[in-house]
């Protein structure tokens, strides 16, 4: 017999533990007369055998416990599996290599990488030892997710005994496919080794498994072993069997699996998981929060962990004289946000504020002091700065008094009859047109507002209506301010559409507020838990509480929200009344408030509160269109373009793999036409081209740019 990790089998002596210990109680006896027991020596005599024998199989039961323990542990192999294994037939040896980023964990001066290449080895000096046919294959994380394991019956897939496994053309991302281990093996690992370096990728054992249980097809002329060598992380392996049905499909090949750990001890590590702006008015000159997730994923809480931003400002103004890889963004240092405490495998959030004096893609990033992992102490988020937020206002009343208070809230007005810019710059940038103005609007010019507010407009045809869906659902947001002009038929019929339209109800009449009790004292307007409320919330309420609202439109008798609608009741009068409506219709949502803008069914323009509630409104309405979505390392980076208005080439600006991704690469690609008279084109880096494998340009963390080029000028049109 042999044992998978001989070291351990220094512990067999340990079997003499419960011998050495009988011995000593047998010394410690001492011999004493006493004439009461000399009745019970004769049956001692008599029985002194049998009792010899308990005692003698008791203490090699014991003995053998420990035995069989150690065994366990070190794994034993008996001659009947050896046999099995070596009896003449090819064994291939499948190693399935973690190089997720988590191995990058350094302890001991070894990262756990390190010692699974080192693992590697220790498996194949183990096979060349054999007397038999010893084949090995490597596969790596990163390469099983991005390859597709052959479908049953694929040419190739059942070579004859002594060639490689797979000749399907992803076998080529194996660092080692079916090579035999012989005495030149140790050097061509060494070489192999070399260029293998830990990704920035946190794939899981998934792809691995299911390509090993894929990889050895219906052969049955060789023996099998499969070694998973992994940090086996707890976020991988908290629920393992989400890998049950790849692990039967390896048990139904006849291969035998070995796990090999490669983590000595579990170190402190602290992760950013989260690095996304709130969702306000992002303008050149106006301040915008950030907000930063740390996630503690050890086993200790942490105290004043301390996040340093920066920020990476690029002027436009240079993109068109600079090489794509040479331009260089303008660093600046921010204040560090402290957290004061994270508890083990809990997540804590800060915030900082930001601002940009120029439009452009501006970079914030966020980064915490090295430690055992260092993949996950830097992220970063990219974040358009226009020169303003266009909104459409679309006022209904014949004065227009209802877009003089909502764009003096978003331009105060005094600052723009100077014509100087307003101290307090809310980025937002007011369009104010007629009803007319909304039924000739292609849907193209529409898509360009963030939002478009309906203010007392009497009607709304149904082509104005369907524009309207078409803007929301494509993220836009839309506010609806009610009136004396509007009729309720036109909103209902074009709108409403029995609840499948925009409107969040239909509408009644406009009918008066009545008029408190001679001791009632109840405010007006109530609110609900919304964020659009949420800087009113506790004592600030008293703002809110000073509203009067004397007149608004009634909803169709006998209307209530169903189990099911997806409409919210943000805010009603008392007496129960609704009196602000949202609804979410495709990717936009919509605010519906059954009262004037203008201070004449309220005195709502005259308070305090109004500039503070159309702002929140506004950041409400416009932020499904602010949202980032998160890219991660390997997914890939890629742009559609009108081939009217741009060239047919684009260049691709990748971090590289430099220190903190100094040294950037440039990638010129020609875009391609999706059909011979598409009016788009494409191009784009990191995915599979059809019938190969990807080729790795996205595998590093950073900041990715594209540049295409317009048509006529020649002028780069820069995505970051």
């Amino acid at each position: 017999m042999q044992f998978l990790y001989s070291p351990l089998t220094w512990a067999f002596f340990l079997v003499l533990a419960p011998l050495i210990i009988h011995l000593i109680n047998m010394m410690r006896h001492r011999r004493v007369k006493w004439a009461a027991m000399d009745f019970l020596l004769q049956s001692y005599k008599k029985h002194r055998k049998w009792v010899w024998l308990k005692q003698l199989l008791l203490l090699l039961a014991r003995m053998a416990a420990i035995a069989l323990i150690v065994a366990m542990l070190a794994q034993l192999i008996t001659s009947d599996q050896w046999a099995k294994l070596f009896s003449g037939r090819t064994t291939h040896h499948v190693v399935l290599l973690d190089d997720s980023y988590s191995m990058s964990d350094r302890s001991g001066g070894a990262s756990a990488f390190d010692r699974a290449q080192q693992a590697v080895r220790q498996i194949a000096l183990r096979a060349a030892a054999q007397d038999t046919d010893q084949r090995i294959t490597v596969i790596r994380f990163s390469q099983a997710q991005r390859s597709a394991p052959p479908e049953a019956g694929e040419p190739g897939e059942n070579p004859a005994a002594g060639e490689p496994i797979n000749a399907n053309p992803n076998s080529l991302l194996a660092d080692l496919n079916g090579e035999v281990i012989d005495s030149r093996f140790d050097a061509l690992w060494e070489e192999k080794r070399r260029g293998i370096n830990v990704t920035e990728l946190a794939v899981g054992p998934g792809p691995a498994l299911e390509f090993a249980s894929q990889l050895f097809g219906d052969r049955v002329d060789e023996n099998r072993v499969v070694y998973l060598v992994s940090d086996f992380r707890r976020t991988e392996w908290e629920n393992p069997a989400q890998w049950r049905e790849s692990l039967k499909k390896l048990d139904d090949a006849g291969a035998s699996l070995h796990m090999v750990s490669c983590a000595q001890e579990q170190r402190p590590n602290l992760g950013i998981v989260g690095l996304a702006p709130e969702a306000e008015t992002r303008a050149a000159g106006v301040p915008l929060f950030v907000n930063v997730q740390v996630t503690n994923f050890g086993t200790a809480p942490v105290e004043n962990v301390e996040v340093k931003f920066r920020t990476l400002t690029f002027d436009p103004a240079a993109e068109a004289d600079t090489a794509p890889d040479q331009l260089k963004p303008r660093v600046d240092e921010l204040r560090a946000v402290s957290l004061e405490r994270i508890d083990a495998g809990e997540t804590a959030s800060g915030r900082i504020q930001v601002a940009f004096a120029g439009s452009g893609r501006h970079v914030v990033e966020a980064s915490l002091a090295e430690d055992a992992v260092s993949a996950d102490n830097t992220r970063r988020c990219v974040v358009e700065f226009g020169e303003g937020e266009p909104v459409l206002v679309v006022d209904g009343d014949p004065e227009q008094r209802n877009e003089y208070y909502l764009t003096s809230a978003f331009v105060p007005r005094a600052a723009e009859e100077a014509n100087r810019p307003a101290r307090a710059n809310t980025g937002i940038r007011p369009n104010v047109q007629t009803a007319a103005f909304l039924r000739d609007v292609e849907l193209a010019e529409l898509n360009r507002y963030t939002a478009v507010y309906l203010l007392d407009v009497a009607t709304i045809d149904r082509s104005t209506a369907e524009k309207l869906e078409a803007y929301v659902a494509g993220g836009g947001g839309l506010g609806i301010f009610l009136g004396g002009q509007v009729s309720a038929n036109s909103y209902n019929t074009a709108l409403y559409r029995d609840g499948d339209g925009l409107l969040p109800a239909p509408l009644d009449k406009p009918q008066p507020l009545p008029p408190l009790g001679p001791d009632d004292t109840s405010p007006d307007f109530e609110v609900s838990a919304h964020p659009i409320f949420q800087v009113f919330r506790g004592d600030n309420n008293s703002y809110l509480r000073q509203l009067q609202v004397h007149q608004f439109f009634g909803l169709e008798p006998g209307w209530q929200p169903g189990a099911d609608s997806t409409v919210d009741v943000l805010a009603t009068l008392r007496g129960g009344w609704p009196l602000i409506l949202e609804k979410p219709f495709g990717e936009g949502r919509v605010v519906m408030v059954l009262t004037t803008l203008a201070p004449t069914w309220n005195d709502w323009a005259h308070e305090l509160s109004f500039v503070v509630l159309a702002l929140k409104t506004h950041s409400h309405l416009a932020a499904p269109r602010r949202e980032i979505p998160e890219r991660f390392v390997g997914s890939p980076v890629d742009v559609q373009l009108p081939t009217a208005e741009y060239r047919p080439e684009v260049a691709f600006v990748t971090p590289g793999t430099g220190g903190a991704g100094e040294a950037r690469l440039l990638i010129n690609l020609p875009a391609k036409l999706e059909a011979i008279d598409s009016p788009l084109m494409e191009a784009g880096i990191g995915a599979a081209p059809e019938g190969g494998f990807p080729t790795g340009e996205t595998a590093r963390a950073g900041i990715y740019e594209i540049w295409p080029r317009f048509l006529e000028t020649g002028e780069p049109d820069v995505r970051r």
